[in-house]
């Protein structure tokens, strides 16, 4: 049996605020899809982390209808689980797609009694499916699944105060002891030990706390395919992480991106192998001085600049934008200074994230001014402004008063 695992799609990405998903078209038309029909693999398992957002735009939407229609036609059956990111109306249709051999999983149906697949040869492998759930979706589903009394469970939920996910995945555990079959594969959305996070997840915090499971916790489990975590890497014998198929970071474009690939021959795991995938969005940091870089060559990629200048440079975005045209973001090597980035919603503008610097509506006005219009403001219309702002701030300090 051929298992093709990938994870944390993340259609729909924005990167410094420049929309990604033209080069996500491009990756699964002319690279992801050319690597199925070459690997022709019995199943195709997604980890979670389909959608960027909850509430997906058009064209998000439309990228992934076009993915499983072309699986559809493709005849590549397919596992879905939802990740943090992902929300139900991913699986809206999951009745209709089931039959269609893509599965959209979104509950602990598949947890409580396994997920059999058989390829034609016939070899045959229980799934374990554990989506991404919200912690009253966990109770709901443990209620109606397993049938337990309501009041049993509340005792359970009241009881430890501290209740954390990690108690849910032991009840689990402990409800499906008895129908763990093999061989086996774990399929999930979450972090475990010894796993290397890259700072693009979003935590899966509850009580506070990044939720991080100790391996021991699946030890009955022959293999884990996991997602959440975006680098591509192996923890232990059998823990794998397929991480995000494109960089979604500055800090994670020295690193590959791919897929895992498996086979399954009489029951054992027979081949592991990485595959690195090439990527249509190329990001580059690139470190120097201001009049270095100014003077260096045109590159396209999408590029972070961090000035080794000591002193500010008058409008660094702006110019380097000229010799970078997709440059995303510009922060100095001492920190204590401007950072700028890329603003996709309203065009390119420079971005004053330093918050310890003391703003003056005034000279922000006057700024905001020059660069809109490309020339100072008259006398005239910032004396008006003036006036206006006076008329605010002293309307707010009364609006202040009266909630005091």
């Amino acid at each position: 049996m051929k298992i093709l695992h990938t994870s944390d799609w993340h259609l729909g990405r924005n990167l410094c605020g420049k929309k990604l998903i033209e080069e996500q078209a491009i990756f699964f038309e002319k690279i992801f899809f050319h690597l199925i029909k070459d690997l022709n693999p019995d199943l195709l398992i997604i980890t979670g982390d389909i959608i960027d957002k909850p509430n997906p735009d058009f064209e998000t939407l439309k990228l992934f209808t076009e993915i499983l229609f072309w699986l559809f036609n493709e005849k590549v059956p397919s596992i879905f689980i939802l990740g943090n990111h992902d929300s139900k109306r991913l699986t809206l249709y999951k009745d209709f797609l089931k039959h269609n051999y893509l599965f959209m999983i979104d509950n602990l149906s598949y947890f409580k009694e396994p997920f059999i697949w058989r390829d034609e040869k016939g070899e045959k492998v229980y799934f374990y499916i554990l989506p991404y759930l919200h912690l009253y979706e966990f109770k709901e589903n443990i209620e109606i699944l397993w049938n337990e009394e309501k009041e049993t469970l509340s005792d359970f939920f009241n009881k430890k105060s501290q209740l954390i996910l990690k108690d849910l995945i032991e009840l689990l555990l402990t409800l499906t002891k008895n129908s763990i079959y093999h061989p086996n594969i774990c399929i999930g959305h979450f972090a475990v030990e010894k796993g290397i996070f890259t700072g693009e997840e979003v935590s899966l915090k509850f009580m506070g706390k990044e939720e991080v499971f100790p391996l021991e916790l699946f030890e009955k489990f022959d293999i884990l395919l996991l997602g959440h975590l975006h680098r591509l890497q192996k923890i232990s014998s059998k823990v794998f992480y397929s991480g995000s198929i494109l960089p979604y970071s500055f800090e994670e474009s020295i690193y590959k991106k791919g897929v895992w690939f498996f086979e399954i021959k009489n029951n054992m795991l027979i081949k592991e192998e990485p595959i690195y995938l090439e990527s249509p969005i190329k990001l580059k940091v690139i470190k120097g001085y201001f009049k270095d870089l100014i003077n260096s060559s045109k590159d396209e990629a999408y590029i972070k600049v961090i000035l080794k200048d000591k002193e500010p440079v008058l409008h660094p975005f702006e110019r380097l934008k000229i010799v970078f045209p997709n440059l995303l973001l510009l922060e100095y090597e001492d920190k204590e200074k401007e950072t700028f980035s890329f603003s996709n919603e309203f065009g390119d503008k420079e971005l004053l994230e330093n918050k310890k610097i003391e703003l003056n509506e005034e000279e922000l006005f006057k700024d905001f001014y020059k660069y809109i219009e490309g020339k100072e403001i008259e006398d005239r219309l910032f004396n008006i402004f003036k006036k206006y702002l006076k008329e605010f701030n002293e309307s707010l300090k009364e609006e202040v008063k009266s909630w005091q």
